[in-house]
């Protein structure tokens, strides 16, 4: 008579358990290394010949081509890697997705500017980008290699939340924005809303906010406008915007009864597709 094994329940929860730390080992970050692999998270990237827009394109690819990360510029988002067909190039890191972080990852690139070569500008040649209807702070950083944050303090913006198409930002190698293409025009006097405008757009032409813009035309939604609407716009300065720092444990609705305003007001104010994710550091404008 042939014996057979079983499974204790002991070693099968302990299997069990092993399967799902398995499973669960790609939600946490690791270390990046050469070799390691990513996929392209965007539409179609151009892949260049150095990390930087100065440099010319070698090829784009479609999303979610797999690419081979192989080293990193330093100081910057860049990184270098090898594509399917075994070309080698230049890519924005924040295009990429990836679980893995780029503090391992070798060093393959020290020049800190581009080289001056004809049509490439001289490295302290400023820099502007007209802003395009649809465009935020943080998508226009993340195409230079920048961060919102030094796009802000670099043109002086009070709130980050609001430029306007036409506008034209400083993205290096100057000191101060030229006047703007389409300049804002004077406080005070009607606006009729175009399709496709949101309150916060029209804020930021007039140089108000989308909160003194509600208040001035007794809207109870700020989403709720139409193409023709007339609106009045409050003359002098809008009030200086409010800032919080996002705590542990803190969501949309207890900071807003906080501040006393509605958590609608935050979130349109800060642009948040949902108002569960938030995370402690977070700087939230406050209307």
């Amino acid at each position: 008579m042939t014996g057979k094994t079983f499974l204790s329940p002991t070693r099968l929860f302990l299997l069990i358990l092993t399967l799902a730390l398995l499973c669960a080992i790609p939600a946490f970050e690791v270390s990046a290394q050469a070799g390691t692999l990513a996929a392209i998270n965007t539409g179609r990237l151009n892949v260049r010949t150095g990390p930087s827009i100065a440099y010319p394109a070698i090829t784009s690819v479609p999303y979610n081509t797999e690419v081979i990360l192989l080293g990193r510029a330093t100081g910057t988002t860049w990184v270098q890697v090898r594509l399917p067909n075994a070309q080698v190039g230049w890519v924005n890191y924040l295009y990429l997705r990836s679980y893995a972080t780029l503090d391992s990852l070798p060093i393959t690139w020290t020049t800190p500017v581009p080289p001056t070569s004809p049509g490439v500008p001289p490295p302290n040649t400023p820099l502007y980008h007209t802003v395009r209807a649809g465009e935020t702070l943080k998508n226009i950083a993340a195409r230079y290699g920048t961060t919102w944050q030094a796009l802000a303090s670099l043109n002086n913006l009070a709130n980050p939340n609001f430029i306007y198409a036409g506008q034209q930002l400083l993205i290096r190698g100057g000191t101060t924005t030229p006047p703007p293409t389409n300049p804002p025009p004077a406080s005070g006097g009607v606006h009729i809303v175009q399709p496709g405008e949101t309150l916060a757009s029209i804020a930021a032409r007039y140089g108000t906010t989308w909160a003194a813009l509600a208040s001035a035309n007794n809207i109870f939604n700020p989403n709720a406008i139409y193409a023709g609407q007339r609106l009045v716009i409050p003359a002098g300065p809008p009030p200086a915007p409010r800032y919080y720092t996002v705590q542990q444990g803190d969501g949309v609705y207890s900071i807003a009864r906080r501040f006393g305003v509605s958590p609608q007001a935050i979130i349109t104010a800060n642009n948040l597709w949902n108002a569960n994710l938030i995370y402690a550091g977070q700087v939230l404008v406050i209307p």
